[in-house]
């Protein structure tokens, strides 16, 4: 109860009366969609012309992925509008892959990014599951502006949903490896058209590790912004603004809670 009060007063005070009716609205909707995908075990989604079914082990598994289906429907279907059929698609804090699965589904190349193993297992499934496994690499490693160890805090559990950031505290149980995009391009990864960045406040350093690769490679691009998270991080220099100094048009696609989304455009040259 205590984490649904906390999540009603975000709410509230980051888009006033009519964010929260809106929430409200949809809040019984979504649990009882969730309680039958978890009878199930699949959930179907439907963005455009495109319909996507996912593998769902427990209710709070279906109630995030249909909160953030509904919630970032803008972006996905941002994504869609941008991609074009060949591109390389960097998803970027993949999670179980529903950008990823929309972006295969498309005919784009998918290198999917999620250092947690059992997510980076649920993309595999969940590739399988839409038929384009031949389109989809899932990487198990975290993008960062740097080559080594970092600890990986992880939320959820066995009967729920695992989600997780990297942490600048003390080192958890869990450390994965990190590595700067512009050193896996460097290596031989396929450069990336289109990217998207969801790291819950490791977004500047992401950034930072592959500004070379977005200078000359990439068109189009969707950030999740924690701007609470960049202080924690160390980095509480503006997303917006080095996205700019890099020849990006930036824009805000939607607010949500305590992060908003950023689109942004090439619009001056390499």
């Amino acid at each position: 109860m205590g984490d649904k009060l906390t999540k009603a007063r975000e709410v509230f005070q980051k888009e006033g009366f009519r964010g929260f009716a809106r929430e409200a609205f949809w809040f019984p909707y979504r649990r009882a969609i969730s309680m039958l995908a978890a009878i199930r075990g699949q959930q179907r989604l439907r963005i455009g012309k495109v319909a996507l079914l996912f593998h769902i082990q427990s209710y709070a598994e279906a109630l995030h992925l249909i909160q953030t289906f509904q919630t970032e429907n803008e972006c996905l279907r941002y994504l869609a509008s941008r991609l074009h059929e060949g591109d390389v698609f960097w998803d970027v804090g993949a999670y179980h892959g529903l950008y990823a699965m929309l972006a295969a589904r498309l005919g784009g190349k998918v290198i999917a990014f999620e250092p947690y193993g059992p997510n980076a297992q649920r993309i595999r499934e969940n590739a399988r599951l839409n038929r384009c496994e031949d389109h989809i690499q899932v990487m198990t490693l975290a993008l960062s502006d740097r080559h080594g160890m970092a600890s990986f805090d992880v939320r959820g559990g066995q009967r729920s949903f695992m989600m997780g950031h990297i942490t600048a505290g003390p080192r958890s149980a869990l450390n994965v490896r990190t590595v700067p995009g512009d050193s896996l391009v460097a290596s031989g990864i396929p450069a990336p058209d289109i990217v998207k960045i969801d790291v819950e406040g490791h977004e500047l350093h992401v950034l930072w590790g592959m500004r070379e690769t977005l200078r000359r490679h990439v068109h189009a691009m969707i950030c999740e912004v924690h701007a609470e998270y960049l202080a924690r991080h160390g980095k509480s220099g503006s997303v917006e603004r080095f996205l700019q100094s890099l020849g990006f048009r930036v824009f805000r696609i939607r607010d949500r809670w305590t992060e908003y989304f950023l689109a942004a455009e090439r619009v001056a040259g390499p």
